[in-house]
């Protein structure tokens, strides 16, 4: 059995300073979400259950690395599993070992009652995908070229020297859903396939035609910093062509490299959506299990180069395979987007 170094202590009003020290020790004050920096947010974050989140501390008690969990999907009983740092002065040891074994055990992260908790671990190294795959995650959609390759500071995560890093979207799930689900007929072997590992659901195939009324709800979440920009739709509209324009239009305005959109899959519509999407040049992403409680079908848009496929590390032969069909679905929408501009 392994013996720890570190003690793994719950961030707290009385410690919570410390997590600013461990982002310095790797960012300096350059780190983009500055709530990190600052005790009464992380304080006032974890009392409103937004945040809960983990420090390693020494013998000495000084920081050696933090890990959190964080609310950022639109179903509320999701976590995100996130930010584990180590202070370079402690690279060496196995604090990322001993952060990992928290990061990945629901027990110890009080996640009892909620629905699950999803990672999106970077395709720069094999660390975090192998941690979650034996931790028993199952990996069910693929983000390409998602983060900036400039944002990794420790030196050792982007030795490759990546534009931009994918990441592999990984799910735990902690409860049952129960809503009968629709899934695009182009897709709907595929997305079975990835939703077999996870608890049993209902799928029906989608062959409802797009609304003639109302308005698309969505969220939206624009990270400047990586150039993306990840887009939630819980209900489809009338007015879902407009929508996609309008997107695409701003998208370009900020010039973001990775657009992301999630479709709900409690939408009876949702292969009309999707190929839409695909008419203006989305492709297959995966699956984004229980994102609006029930699941979602996530399609996503390039800007800019080619990803860097060679160097994109992947872990699980699902993540290969997965690479391996979003490949082929993005040449057939760049054949089929070519054609019809042709017209």
């Amino acid at each position: 059995m392994l013996e720890k170094m570190f003690q793994i202590v719950a961030v707290g009003k009385n410690n919570a300073h410390h997590v600013g020290a461990v982002f310095r020790a790797l960012y300096g004050e350059d780190f983009p979400v500055k709530d990190v920096y600052q005790p009464d947010v992380l304080w006032r974050d974890i009392q409103a259950e937004k945040l809960t989140a983990a420090l390693a501390l020494t013998a000495e008690g000084h920081p050696a690395g933090y890990i959190s969990f964080f609310k950022s999907a639109p179903n509320f009983r999701l976590w995100e599993a996130g930010n584990m740092l180590v202070d370079p002065a402690y690279a060496q040891s196995a604090v990322s070992l001993e952060l990992a074994c928290f990061y990945f055990d629901p027990t110890m992260c009080r996640m009892s009652g909620n629905d699950g908790i999803f990672s999106e671990a970077v395709c720069c190294h094999y660390f975090t995908q192998v941690s979650a795959i034996k931790s028993g995650f199952v990996d069910c959609a693929l983000e390409l070229d998602q983060l900036d390759g400039a944002s990794f500071k420790d030196g050792k995560s982007n030795k490759a020297g990546m534009a931009r890093v994918s990441c592999v979207l990984n799910f735990s799930e902690l409860s049952d859903p129960v809503a009968p689900e629709y899934l695009p007929a182009r897709y709907d072997e595929y997305l079975r396939r990835l939703a077999a590992p996870l608890r049993p659901r209902t799928f029906l195939t989608s062959s409802a035609a797009l609304p003639a009324a109302g308005d698309t709800v969505r969220e939206d979440k624009y990270y400047d910093f990586a150039k993306t920009w990840k887009v939630a739709v819980s209900s489809i509209g009338g007015d879902w062509a407009t929508v996609v324009e309008e997107l695409l239009t701003e998208a370009d305005r900020r010039q973001v490299v990775s657009l992301q959109v999630v479709l709900n899959a409690a939408c009876p519509a949702i292969g009309e959506a999707v190929e839409l999407l695909r008419h203006n040049g989305f492709f297959f992403g995966g699956l984004a299990p229980r994102w609006f409680g029930t699941d979602g079908v996530l399609m996503q848009h390039l800007s800019g180069g080619e990803p860097d496929y060679e160097e994109t590390k992947l872990y699980s032969q699902t993540a290969k395979e997965l690479m391996a069909f979003i490949r082929c679905d993005r040449e057939s929408v760049r054949v089929a987007v070519a054609k019809q501009n042709t017209i």
